[in-house]
């Protein structure tokens, strides 16, 4: 499933991959998907840097997080849990 529209910070309209469209899908009924490759892009979902697209550098799959590099901070490494990021599948000009 995608997320096609965001209506407000809690609401959204999603895509099945059926091509079905969900309306009013709340956001506690959703939950981000790491990348299975540190090629794709990721999103930062939760905290400062929301809205940040990058890459991963690193993981620690014992403790649920990676090390990332942002697009806009491209000398700086952040770590962050798996919660606070997800696959980007938007546009590449971010």
């Amino acid at each position: 499933m995608r997320i096609e529209d965001v209506l407000t910070p809690n609401i959204c309209v999603c895509r099945t991959e059926e091509g079905r469209f969900l309306d009013d899908v709340k956001q506690t009924m959703l939950e981000t998907i790491v990348p299975k490759s540190d090629s794709e892009d990721i999103m930062v979902v939760l905290g400062e840097h929301r809205g940040q697209v990058g890459r991963i550098l690193q993981r620690d799959k014992d403790q649920s997080r990676a090390m990332v590099q942002l697009d806009r901070y491209e000398e700086k490494v952040f770590t962050l849990d798996y919660d606070s990021i997800c696959h980007y599948v938007g546009g590449g000009d971010h």
